[in-house]
């Protein structure tokens, strides 16, 4: 592990990451793939030396809870957030900021010089890359930062209203600099690496909050809790 922290109360981590050959095999359906098969294992093999999985964490202080439109609200320094996921944070006052990525080794990687499936095959070593890095930060959380259940709140997840990505952009002005972990935000608010998330943990007596709870997306490989229609 690595670990910068500084004034502002910004940690920087680097995950341990070992990816894992035949969990990759089956998300790619190998057997299948015969005639580009060597391409597959190059491409497992040179994202397994290179990926290096980050964690930019900072905690910080909720200032004020009102409600914006008939909507939750909570500001932090400068910057307001409103939806209706901001509920959870009723009896909250500290949130641990976070971005947590893949790592951007492989975003200069010559792609285009193997099979046609090759982009799909990295985004699923991407993928373990990103899930060791959110282990890792859920125990630095719990093991550094007091919280024993870690809950998630997260832009974009879910419905628009629910706490809508733009409010991505806040996010980061608090984090201040994702660029220490590779991680770009567009104009959109997507992030860059895309096997990337960003949100804020927190600790509630009051509710087991998860975000995804609240996405509709059918199928989700990464789903946590159960689908739930209305918060």
């Amino acid at each position: 592990m690595s670990k910068v922290a500084d004034k502002n109360n910004v940690v920087v981590l680097t995950s341990p990451f070992k990816p894992k050959l035949v969990q990759y095999k089956h998300s790619i359906r190998f057997d299948d793939i015969d005639d580009a098969q060597s391409d597959a294992l190059m491409l497992f093999n040179d994202a397994a030396k290179r990926l290096q999985p980050k964690i930019l964490m900072r905690e910080m202080f909720i200032d004020t809870h009102t409600t914006v439109d008939g909507l939750p609200s909570v500001t932090i320094g400068d910057v307001q957030f409103v939806g209706k996921a901001l509920k959870a944070l009723d009896d909250v006052h500290r949130v641990i900021g976070y971005v947590a990525t893949c790592g951007n080794e492989m975003e200069s990687y010559d792609i285009d010089s193997l099979d046609m499936l090759a982009s799909y095959w990295l985004d699923m070593v991407k993928t373990q890359a990103l899930g060791a890095a959110r282990r890792y930060m859920l125990e630095y959380c719990k093991d550094k930062m007091g919280i024993t259940k870690p809950l998630s709140l997260n832009p974009g997840s879910g419905n628009v209203d629910i706490w809508p990505i733009e409010q991505m952009q806040g996010l980061f002005k608090l984090l201040g600099g994702a660029d220490q972990i590779g991680v770009e935000l567009t104009e959109s608010s997507l992030m860059v690496p895309n096997k990337s998330i960003a949100g804020m943990f927190f600790a509630s007596a009051t509710t087991d909050y998860e975000s995804c709870a609240y996405c509709e997306r059918k199928n989700c490989p990464n789903r946590r809790v159960p689908f739930k229609k209305v918060l």
